[in-house]
């Protein structure tokens, strides 16, 4: 038994916390997560971005008509504001409306008349519009320049079944 516990204190001792720091840091999932170094290279930047959490999101180049301001230019961006607010909205609307036969209507009577904050209702629905037309227009976007295609089929397919959802 003394042979065990004299093994533990070792394998404590040998886990100091500037070690345990610097064996997450060469872990392939902070390096994923957090940029590493500075890229010097177009190869070396593109495997930044395709290998991290957050880089992702972006693509590596972007062309110049792509990035000029247009009326579709952050369509998804909008219809991701759109969602957390509708969230938000229904979340505070859950707190005041029964779904159930005798309630239903007098809920919705209050929510409109005496609750405080009573526009929550309308902000919600009018939400609810708005999203279904931002939706439209981003993936009518998408389909006209053609973003649907290689290496991108991934993001239509489920774009499409978000939509049909």
């Amino acid at each position: 038994m003394a042979n065990f516990t004299d093994r533990l204190k070792e394998i404590f001792k040998a886990l100091s916390p500037a070690k345990v720091g610097e064996y997450i840091q060469e872990s392939q999932i902070y390096r994923s997560i957090f940029r590493v170094g500075v890229p010097d290279s177009d190869r070396k930047r593109m495997l930044v971005m395709l290998g991290s959490v957050f880089l992702h999101l972006h693509p590596v180049k972007v062309r110049k008509s792509g990035i000029r301001m247009r009326y579709t230019w952050c369509m998804g961006g909008i219809t991701f504001f759109l969602f957390l607010s509708l969230t938000f909205t229904g979340l505070l609307l859950m707190f005041y409306y029964r779904p159930t036969l005798e309630y239903a209507y007098v809920d919705i009577r209050d929510l409109r008349e005496q609750v405080p904050l009573g526009i929550m209702r309308e902000i919600h629905r009018w939400g609810a519009h708005a999203m279904v037309i931002a939706v439209w227009l981003h993936m009518y976007r998408v389909f006209m320049t053609g973003s649907y295609k290689p290496p991108r089929e991934f993001n239509w397919n489920v774009g499409v079944i978000l939509l049909v959802l």
